[in-house]
């Protein structure tokens, strides 16, 4: 109970703390907030002091302990998977960039490339035709 009573004076003394700055006349971390973003806010941080001062509440209690730690899961890998594809896609970005640079493609093997891409194509279509024919 102490250490509830701990959390809570903290979580009030921040609060007052942050009503009481100086210079502020009003918060801009919530203007660009939509409405449902903002139900979803207030949401996420009524559950995480639910957690902080409860832990087996919301992981045991409330929706069970599997159902928990698949949420947690399902969350990370969302997580990894967006850290992921941003890498990958500001990686494709600094490559194109430095080789626009360098001269690669050159204007010639630009127009190679636009005009042999659909007979490339037709190409491994009847590849692929054919191997399954013979395959089957």
């Amino acid at each position: 109970m102490k250490r509830v009573s701990i959390i809570l004076l903290g979580l009030a003394i921040l609060a007052y703390a942050s009503t009481r700055s100086p210079g502020k006349t009003k918060s801009s971390r919530f203007l660009h907030l939509n409405g449902w973003q903002k139900i979803f806010g207030i949401l996420a941080i009524i559950l995480t002091l639910l957690i902080i001062l409860s832990p087996e509440f919301l992981a045991l209690g409330l929706i069970g302990d599997t159902a928990f730690f698949d949420l947690m899961v399902l969350a990370l890998s969302l997580q990894m998977h967006l850290f992921a594809t941003r890498s990958f896609r500001s990686f494709v970005d600094v490559a194109s960039k430095g080789v626009r640079r360098i001269g690669i493609p050159s204007p010639g093997l630009r127009y190679l490339l636009f005009v042999l891409t659909p007979v490339i194509t037709a190409a491994v279509a009847a590849f692929q035709k054919a191997m399954h024919r013979i395959l089957s």
